[in-house]
């Protein structure tokens, strides 16, 4: 209702104009936000860098993704380049895009609710996930969970190689970025 604080995860926030739409965050890059003066005008649209690169190995042969992987980044990269060598027999497909982690979203909210409603909450961003899933180590710097490591169990061995030799370009060409 006009006039009264808009209540948001427990908290009071200051009456913001929405121009109708309800009451959500957008999230852009800094770039878009830059070149957009209606983003700029918005008070519910939040500029925020990616932090992160997922990474989807997939094959011609399976309806999806065989496995993703995220890698955190400092610096989200323009173009990754895998120096692995085109197999005639093989139909791999590697996908990047970039995103953004909870832990960048949540700060940003934060600078919302400071900038907005100075003093009036804390946002709770877990650190971790809520509940931590059983792990293995495929790699020394690459952990998996369980269910991703079950669906590699499920392929053909020089299948599941090719996956994990995917993963670890993927993640050493993300080295720099990090």
């Amino acid at each position: 209702m006009p006039g009264l604080a808009v209540a948001w995860v427990g908290m009071n926030v200051p009456t913001v104009e929405t121009g109708g739409r309800p009451w959500v965050w957008e999230v852009v890059t800094p770039q878009q936000y830059n070149t957009s003066q209606r983003l700029q005008d918005d008070p519910l649209v939040l500029s925020v860098a990616h932090d992160t690169v997922v990474a989807e190995i997939s094959h011609a042969d399976h309806s999806g993704p065989i496995v993703r992987m995220q890698v955190p980044v400092r610096q989200a990269p323009l173009e990754v380049s895998l120096s692995r060598p085109r197999s005639p027999s093989r139909h791999w497909n590697v996908r990047l895009e970039t995103g953004w982690t909870l832990q960048a979203l949540g700060a940003a909210a934060q600078c919302w609710i400071d900038r907005e409603a100075p003093g009036s909450a804390r946002l709770q961003t877990p650190a971790e996930p809520v509940s931590s899933p059983q792990l293995y180590q495929l790699h020394p710097a690459i952990n998996i969970e369980s269910a991703a490591f079950d669906h590699l169990l499920t392929l053909d061995p020089d299948d599941a190689a090719e996956v994990t030799s995917l993963l670890s370009q993927v993640h050493e060409a993300l080295r720099p970025y990090r």
